[in-house]
């Protein structure tokens, strides 16, 4: 009986050990909000690092959310009256569909923190929704099967047929 308690004990006190060091990638933690408040309000162009280009040609860069607390990524360049060019990173699904409507077709993928044990932040799935004529936009936070996320990803492509 005294070996049971001892166990459960351990198992209790490994459980919460292991759920303090989860960590939220799109909230920064209480030591670095004064860090945050300080490149929110930073200019944007000041925040973001030099472009790079990929290997297929296309420009790369990785630009703060609009509240400061991660980066996201912008590749290409935008078409002439593209609807992208209204979106900032960080910015809610909704909030996305309602300046630009939805888009034509989706698709989603696990990332590598789905594979981390004891994982409960929200990066564990990503979903890509596709827009002819303009590229597509990568979420996070939203389940398997799609679900309401946040914007970390802007793929400017003119070519995009709107279809995975």
């Amino acid at each position: 009986m005294t070996m049971n308690r001892l166990l459960l004990a351990l198992l209790a006190a490994s459980s919460l050990i292991a759920s303090g060091c989860v960590s939220n990638p799109l909230k920064s933690d209480s030591s670095a909000s004064s860090n945050s408040e300080k490149q929110a309000a930073a200019p944007a162009k000041e925040a973001e690092k030099p472009a790079t280009k990929t290997t297929d040609g296309k420009a790369h860069r990785y630009v703060k959310s609009r509240d400061g607390s991660f980066d996201g990524e912008i590749w290409g360049t935008p078409a002439k009256n593209s609807k992208f060019t209204a979106l900032q990173i960080g910015m809610s699904q909704g909030e996305v569909e309602s300046k630009i409507g939805q888009g034509s077709d989706m698709r989603t993928y696990m990332t590598g923190k789905a594979w981390i044990p004891f994982y409960f932040g929200t990066d564990g799935h990503r979903f890509e929704i596709f827009y002819k004529g303009q590229g597509s936009l990568i979420y996070t936070g939203g389940g398997v099967g799609g679900g309401r996320g946040v914007l970390v990803g802007i793929n400017h492509d003119a070519t995009e047929d709107g279809y995975q």
